[in-house]
């Protein structure tokens, strides 16, 4: 068809006098060259050449069991520390994945120059006989606690780091699990050494659960009842690092009973709670019921609690000195989506009057460009105050933009109120470039004077070549009294080759942030100290080395192949489940992958899982080694599919109770 097409156009051109040599030969009519031409590799305009495979260099060991290795030599200054010495420390983390051990682990650092560190050894998921596995963790661990009092629910229980040992005993078959752990109470610090500081006491926990309809043959099924039993048992602890009278030192207990029914469209729930400590005369008890069920699109909840006044998880403090009920409810489709709740509340002591605490929010897909939502928080019990915003987000030809509108008033709090651009910039493929603008205003409130106030921010990362590149974010605000705050955070990475990699980064704040408490009655109280000013950096030279059948990466089948995972945990300020250039990482938070593999946050909120295997995989966040009262989103869990020999990227949101 082709020959028959082209060799009329050969003989009209011909006539014309025009010549044909960029027809091909047959379509000239000319006999057909017997050899081909000698091959010549072209270069496509625009598209850069193939990298050279790190293999040619560095060739990959197959051989043995999959693992990974990193080894790092850190230098720098510790955050908060008005001294600002120069310190030098060192870090290893080691994975090895086992057919018969489970999964192997080692997370740890070292500051010589105070003898300061933290070490978290972790075996996962070792299979042992009649269906059980077994988990262990020595060190800086998160206690472990039943599956169910995992979920959230109205009410928080408070959890703290300890450095000692916990174990968990599970079979899915027969719907069981127990733990158990104790250790010394204390914080992480961050780098260069990531220390464990330790706080007074010590604190032992053990709990169980039973699935009591469990299923041999589908143990992944979570329907039908489950029992579970936590207790924490805290010898001369307190809230304060440095006790200053024996009235700060206590003895306490806690104990919480719960019991769950799912069923395929509903599920409910209750928590029974008694607590003792020696700083309260008698015991404290509490209970609280949710109970929700599916309807379509919908999916509706009830619930109902009591708090007694002092009640407390094993002197660890939570909402209390409440009774009340609840209602809510969301409508989710593709199109647009909205939820709202509504508590009805009274204090049992009589300390303030009943009253309702209610939140909504609403978003809807005008078209793909553009969206839009609003919401509303409103409480009216020891106080009253209530906030409101509008946004548009919307796309153009600058990238992805979003408008934001805000308004805040309480009783015990200056009326603010604020506009907000937020904007994710267009850019070549590998940088990322976003901005924040926002003019605010404070009313008159005491002795302060009316405040007009303005802030910009901006976070960017880019490539300088195939092997380094440069991120920062910097924040600002200025007032019209002169009050100026502003934050600096610098860093770039360069891979030397396959298994070295040198990072840097710098951080730098002056001003104090002005903190915004949380409406709800239920949140837990939050007593920290931000300093005025505070300047720390940090350098690291980093050591991989991964190795190790590539036919079963970790958490794979035979004949699976390897990707990696890494991401960022942040503070989601507006809830708009976007990440923007205010808006900061959570650090120090445990990160869990197919509920077998765990890592912890650098300060920068960042984690990484260097091999898994490749197909779907679970990411999960647990509320327990979260910051109160920030909180997980769609039970902190993120589904991504990773794609063999490729880096699969995710942003993982916290919010905080409104």
């Amino acid at each position: 068809m082709m020959r028959a097409v082209l060799r009329p156009i050969h003989c009209l051109l011909a006539l014309l006098g025009a010549s044909t040599p960029w027809l091909p030969a047959w379509a000239q009519g000319t006999p057909t060259p017997t050899a081909p031409p000698a091959y010549v590799d072209r270069v496509i305009e625009g598209l850069p050449p193939e990298p050279t495979a790190a293999a040619e260099s560095q060739p990959y060991d197959p051989s043995g069991w999959p693992r990974f290795l990193r080894l790092e030599t850190r230098l720098g200054t510790q955050p908060f520390d008005q001294s600002h010495k120069t310190r030098i420390g060192y870090g290893i983390y080691g994975l090895l994945d086992t057919p018969n051990h489970g999964t192997l682990s080692i997370d740890g650092t070292y500051a010589p120059h105070d003898s300061s560190g933290s070490l978290t050894l972790r075996q996962r998921a070792m299979p042992l006989s009649n269906g059980w596995m077994l988990s262990n963790e020595l060190g800086v661990i998160t206690p472990p606690s039943p599956a169910i009092l995992r979920l959230p629910t109205r009410i928080y229980l408070p959890t703290a780091i300890l450095q000692g040992v916990s174990t968990e005993w599970e079979n899915p078959g027969k719907g069981l699990q127990l733990q158990a752990s104790t250790g010394e109470p204390g914080r992480l610090d961050f780098l260069p050494s990531n220390g464990f500081r330790k706080l007074m006491g010590q604190r032992t926990t053990f709990g169980g659960q039973w699935r009591i309809n469990a299923d041999d043959t589908n143990p992944l099924s979570t329907q039908g009842w489950t029992v579970a039993l936590q207790h924490e048992d805290a010898r001369r602890v307190s809230n304060l690092d440095v006790p200053t009278q024996p009235g700060d030192i206590v003895d306490a207990n806690a104990t919480v009973l719960a019991l769950r029914f799912e069923g395929a469209d509903h599920r409910i729930q209750a928590q029974v709670l008694q607590s003792q400590a020696s700083n309260v005369s008698g015991s404290r008890s509490g209970f609280w019921i949710d109970g929700e069920w599916d309807d379509g699109p919908r999916r509706h909840g009830l619930g109902a609690y009591r708090l007694e006044r002092d009640l407390s998880w094993a002197n660890q403090p939570m909402a209390n000195d409440l009774v009340g009920v609840y209602a809510r409810s969301s409508w989710r489709t593709r199109q647009w989506s909205a939820e709202g709740s509504v508590d009805w509340l009274d204090s049992i002591s009589g300390r303030s009057d009943s009253g309702y605490f209610a939140t909504g929010s609403a978003r809807w897909r005008l078209d793909r460009d553009n969206t839009i939502g609003a919401g509303a928080t409103v409480r009216h019990f020891g106080g009253d105050a209530w906030s409101s915003y509008g946004d548009w987000r919307f796309q153009n030809g600058w990238g992805n933009s979003g408008l934001r509108l805000e308004f805040q008033q309480a009783d015990n709090e200056a009326d603010a109120r604020w506009l907000t651009w937020d904007q994710e910039w267009q850019v070549p493929q590998g940088w990322s470039l976003s901005t924040t603008l926002g003019v605010g205003a404070y009313d008159a409130y005491q002795s302060r004077p009316k405040e007009s106030v303005w802030r910009t921010a901006l976070s960017m990362s880019a490539p300088i070549t195939a092997k380094a590149s440069l991120r920062g974010n910097v924040n600002t605000e200025r007032s019209n009294n002169g009050q100026t705050r502003y934050s600096l955070n610098l860093g770039g990475h360069w891979r030397i080759d396959q298994r070295w990699s040198f990072e840097a980064n710098y951080n730098r704040y002056t001003g104090r942030n002005r903190f915004d408490t949380s409406l709800d009655p239920l949140a837990p109280p939050v007593n920290f100290f931000i300093p005025q000013s505070d300047r720390s950096f940090y350098a690291v030279l980093r050591y991989e080395l991964e190795a190790g059948s590539r036919n079963v990466p970790l958490g794979g089948r035979a004949a699976d192949g390897g990707g990696r995972i890494e991401g960022t945990v942040y503070f989601d300020d507006n809830r708009s489940g976007t990440q923007e250039a205010s808006e900061q990482g959570v650090p120090n938070v445990t990160v869990y992958l197919d509920n077998r593999y765990a890592v912890r946050t650098d300060s920068q909120g960042r984690f990484e899982f260097p091999f898994v295997a490749s197909g779907p995989r679970t990411v999960t966040v647990r509320g327990e080694t979260l910051p109160l009262p920030w909180n997980v989103v769609n039970q902190g869990q993120a589904r991504v599919d990773v794609r063999l020999r490729e880096s699969a990227t995710l942003s993982i949101p916290v919010q905080r109770t409104e």
